[in-house]
């Protein structure tokens, strides 16, 4: 019945017991007496609850990395028993393999960017919540020039490396709170927060990557590459749908195109 946080308040991460979690790594940390324990008999929790128990273990990423913890406080001494450390490792192996699952559904598995099946959940998600209703976004449809000629000239393996490379430094040159996925081969989307649709931000995006294409050549295993992009764009307005954006995106990026590739073009 310890209230250790009231609603809105937050906490240094040094003063909560599941950094003690994430600083044993891979096992569950049993601790039954938080004021014999020397992990914690000084600890802040322990200073503002006088006494307790906590049972603690870490949930993974696919790469190995800790996404989290699963714990058990009570403010009472207790001695936690076999089958209750098995069943926390079981629960944070289950939670673990959830979002390992739900990682791989979500991201391309080349790039690591995230793939068309989030980009849907993000679009519909943005059109119920009442918190993103306020922040628009414009779509900006970036699709490489002559990717082909790279694939038969340097091979698959090359243009592979190539394409992460790419998907790395759109990441890098887009705004705060951008979505950046890969759609297809070559074909990559970013949804770019606006401010208003004369859609400032996104042009000065589809700038930057244009002009970053064109001064950044790409090292990969020896070979010098350079390549340029075309990008199309549009405004994400109320009621407009996800196929709708992506085919007037797709249509100024197909007039770039038309038009000598390595620019970019705003739906009319």
């Amino acid at each position: 019945k310890a209230q250790l946080l009231h609603e809105g308040e937050t906490t240094p991460f040094k003063d909560v017991l599941c950094k003690l979690v994430v600083e044993n790594e891979f096992e569950p940390i049993v601790i039954t007496d938080l004021k014999t324990n020397p992990l914690t008999l000084h600890h802040p929790v322990t200073r503002k609850v006088g006494n307790g128990c906590f049972l603690g273990a870490p949930i993974f990423h696919q790469n190995g990395e800790i996404f989290g913890t699963i714990c058990a406080f009570d403010t009472r001494p207790y001695e936690f028993s076999a089958y209750d450390v098995r069943l926390i490792k079981t629960l944070s192996s289950l939670l673990s393999q959830t979002i390992m699952l739900e990682d791989q559904m979500l991201h391309d598995h080349l790039t690591g960017l995230y793939n068309p099946l989030f980009i849907r959940g993000f679009f519909e998600q943005s059109m119920m919540d009442n918190a993103m209703k306020n922040q628009q976004f414009s779509l900006l449809y970036v699709d490489l020039d002559h990717f082909k000629q790279i694939n038969d000239t340097f091979g698959h393996d090359i243009g592979d490396q190539l394409l992460k490379r790419v998907a790395a430094m759109l990441v890098e040159q887009s705004p705060q709170n951008s979505i950046v996925a890969r759609i297809g081969g070559d074909e990559f989307v970013l949804f770019v927060p606006v401010s208003s649709w004369e859609m400032f931000e996104s042009t000065e995006t589809a700038l930057r990557l244009i002009n970053t294409f064109n001064r950044m050549p790409f090292e990969i295993d020896g070979h010098v590459i350079s390549i340029s992009a075309s990008v199309g764009m549009t405004y994400m307005e109320p009621g407009k749908e996800l196929q709708v954006l992506l085919k007037e995106a797709d249509m100024a990026m197909y007039d770039t195109k038309r038009n000598g590739r390595n620019s970019f073009k705003v739906y009319q």
